[in-house]
């Protein structure tokens, strides 16, 4: 792919060498790729702006032996705020971490691209807590990547289950259970899994909208985590 531009968004950074740094960059036209950037490191490096983990730009690649080098790039959004506040540092790590898991090399995947977009968008400059955005975007992440739950009704006997006081979940089984069905699976309040439902069904463009009470924050925080890395079969969280 000699001189090719991609529009990335910088997933992870590695030192290399005395000055160079590999990024890791999930693209809209390649999904994952690789490139290095030559001399990154040096003070006042054209490429300094851009080797940095999640910015988001425009970058010129040429392919040299096999293996991308980065020519030049242009920041698009630097997310600076992201480095400034500990708790944006955390889920827009989980966010990116995550979709690097399962993104694939030179297949785009536009929606995950979005999606990812959008969550750091939100994580860098939206009022609510960060942690919001991080659990909506790894709500929808889940159904993107094809391990949707059911949420609404019982996945042993169908029933409904929104009205009913106790709920369960279980990770093995996909989804909630009712009362009757219920025996030794994790009790849940009906309020998570309904954010649950809701925040999976919302456009990638519309995560700023998801303000989540505490209590409820703190309970989905464990049950999306645990059922990911249980469909994942691999760490998700940090």
């Amino acid at each position: 792919m000699p001189n090719e531009i991609m529009n990335g968004i910088v997933l992870r950074v590695t030192d290399y060498r005395e000055s160079d740094r590999i990024l890791n960059v999930l693209t809209r036209e390649h999904g994952l790729v690789t490139v290095t950037a030559r001399g990154c490191r040096k003070p006042n490096h054209k490429l300094s702006a851009f080797a940095t983990q999640f910015v988001y730009g425009e970058m010129e690649v040429n392919d040299r032996f096999g293996k991308l080098q980065l020519s030049s790039a242009a920041v698009l959004e630097s997310f600076y705020s992201i480095r400034e506040s500990y708790e944006q540092l955390v889920s827009a790590t989980q966010v990116t971490r995550a979709a690097e898991r399962v993104a694939e090399n030179d297949i785009a995947n536009d929606e995950l691209f979005l999606l990812l977009y959008n969550a750091l968008t939100v994580i860098a400059y939206g009022e609510n807590d960060p942690k919001d955005a991080e659990l909506a975007f790894m709500a929808k992440f889940l159904r993107l990547c094809g391990y949707a739950p059911t949420l609404t009704s019982c996945v042993k006997c169908g029933k409904d289950v929104r009205e009913q006081k106790t709920v369960r979940f279980s990770n093995r089984l996909g989804g909630s259970v009712c009362e009757a069905c219920g025996g030794a699976f994790k009790s849940v309040s009906a309020l998570a899994l309904e954010a649950w439902r809701r925040m999976m069904m919302l456009d990638a463009s519309e995560l700023r909208r998801v303000r989540l009470p505490e209590v409820v924050r703190a309970e989905l925080d464990s049950l999306i985590y645990n059922y990911a890395e249980y469909v994942f079969e691999f760490t998700v969280k940090r």
